[in-house]
C-alpha cells in the first residue's frame, strides 16, 4: 500500500515542479493549448488557427490564412510568450550576485 502512495506523491511532485515557466517569473495565465505548456505553445503555436511564431521572446506571430485565423489563440501567444522566455543575463539571483562581487574583488574592480 505504501508504494502506490508514494508514487502518487512524487507523481505530483515532479508535476508542480514542472509547471509552466511563466509562473517562475510571477506571471500566470493558463494555456488551453499543448496541455497547458507554454514552451510548445510558444515554439510551435498552433497550426489549426492559422498563425505562426516568429520570435516568442517579443511575442510577435505571422498568420499564413486569415480566413481560418483565430485571434484569440494568437493574443495569448503575444501575452505568455514574452514571460515564458527570459533572455540570457537578465534572470536576477542572489547567487549571481555573490558571484560577480567575488570576481570583481578577485581582478581587483571595484
Amino acid at each position: 500500500m505504501k508504494k502506490p502512495t508514494y508514487m502518487k506523491i512524487l507523481a505530483f511532485g515532479c508535476l508542480l515542479a514542472c509547471s509552466g515557466g511563466a509562473v517562475a517569473q510571477g506571471y500566470y495565465e493558463p494555456i488551453p493549448y499543448y496541455g497547458n505548456d507554454p514552451f510548445v505553445f510558444c515554439t510551435f503555436g498552433v497550426p489549426t488557427d492559422c498563425w505562426f511564431p516568429i520570435n516568442p521572446a517579443t511575442g510577435t506571430f505571422g498568420v499564413w490564412n486569415y480566413y481560418c485565423f483565430n485571434p484569440v489563440s494568437a493574443a495569448q501567444y503575444a501575452r505568455v510568450c514574452p514571460h515564458a522566455f527570459v533572455p540570457v543575463g537578465q534572470v536576477k539571483s542572489p547567487r549571481r550576485e555573490i558571484d560577480k562581487e567575488r570576481k570583481s574583488a578577485r581582478s581587483g574592480i571595484s
